[in-house]
């Protein structure tokens, strides 16, 4: 209903509810009523109402929706407030476990350690061969002589 139509029967409604027993028209001086009029032309054939989006607002905001089309092609547009953060839920059972993964790439080479220190002295080994004799030495001085 267009704005003009919607305040003449506010008037209307008004004068019926302060004048409740008078019949007569509302419009005139308490003449008689006339035959009833032509029948008005056929409106629009159709009109549609579609949903548009709906979406999610803040906690605590208010619920709205819009029209983002035509009087004849309704296209709603939904906000919703999102509810309360719910509690907590139980833990669930811990899950398979997943396959081992490939093998990452040889890092470098870190840095030499500090020196260990000095183990314990193992056991002797087996006493060896005897070796070929050596060369034969130089004379040496002569010694003193013995008296007798």
């Amino acid at each position: 209903m267009n704005s003009n139509i919607q305040r003449a029967q506010q008037y209307i409604n008004c004068y019926q509810q302060q004048h409740p027993y008078q019949h007569s028209c509302c419009c005139g001086g308490g003449g008689s009523v006339g035959p009833t009029g032509p029948t008005g032309p056929t409106g629009p054939a159709t009109a549609s109402i579609t949903v548009g989006t709906t979406t999610t607002g803040l906690p605590g905001t208010d619920a709205s929706v819009i029209n983002t089309g035509t009087s004849t092609n309704a296209v709603l547009a939904f906000t919703i407030p999102a509810g309360p953060t719910g509690p907590t839920g139980a833990t669930g059972s811990i899950g398979v476990t997943g396959p081992t993964g490939p093998t990452g790439d040889i890092g470098p080479t870190g840095p030499t350690g500090a020196t260990g220190a000095t183990g314990a002295t193992g056991e002797a080994g087996p006493i060896g061969e005897t070796g070929p004799t050596g060369p034969t030495g130089e004379v040496g001085p002569t010694g003193p002589t013995a008296n007798y």
